[in-house]
């Protein structure tokens, strides 16, 4: 494999991955997360939900700037 396929492996993956964490924390926003506590609920900028989703999104921005950078 050549690294221009690897990248785009890579962004494909981290946009799934992406898409999948934003959908986690829409969960959380609209009080359907079943497996959160009920603190969350009051603030879910603090929860895991929230913290994967906006590292998942650095990371699909920093793996796209690798893309353009080829």
């Amino acid at each position: 494999m050549s690294l221009d396929n690897i990248l785009y492996a890579l962004v494909a993956v981290l946009g799934l991955g992406t898409i999948y964490a934003w959908y986690q924390f829409y969960k959380v926003v609209a009080n359907k997360c079943d497996t959160c506590s009920i603190d969350l609920h009051e603030n879910p900028f603090k929860s895991k939900c929230f913290t994967g989703a906006v590292f998942f999104t650095l990371s699909l921005a920093l793996a796209v700037y690798a893309v353009i950078l080829l």
